[in-house]
């Protein structure tokens, strides 16, 4: 399981950055391409194609900062979030139909 970690901490921390002039649009990790690459492989290279015609620059950074937490924490991290959220919106639903059926 660790050498398994590992991987997905490598593919997250290494980043394909798309730029132009000096300005980044396009921040993503290698686990992001890969699956880009090997579910619409014809959508990459026209998106590739396009972009340099345009005149956009790549690039690849090895170890991100702001990306080189364990992927584990990012996992956790995500989900704490994703609970959240639906915590959030159960309430607030909840709190619609306790206003609902004092109406009636």
């Amino acid at each position: 399981m660790e050498k398994k970690n590992s991987i997905f901490s490598f593919l997250y921390c290494n980043r394909v950055k798309v730029s132009k002039d000096s300005t980044p649009i396009i921040n993503l990790s290698l686990v992001f391409c890969i699956l880009a690459v090997l579910t619409a492989p014809w959508l990459v290279v026209i998106g590739v194609i396009v972009a340099l015609v345009l005149g956009y620059k790549f690039g690849y950074e090895r170890n991100a900062a702001g990306f080189s937490s364990d992927f584990d924490a990012v996992v956790k991290g995500a989900a704490s979030n994703v609970r959240k959220v639906v915590d959030n919106v159960t309430d607030k639903f909840d709190g619609d139909n306790d206003n609902n059926t004092d109406a009636e």
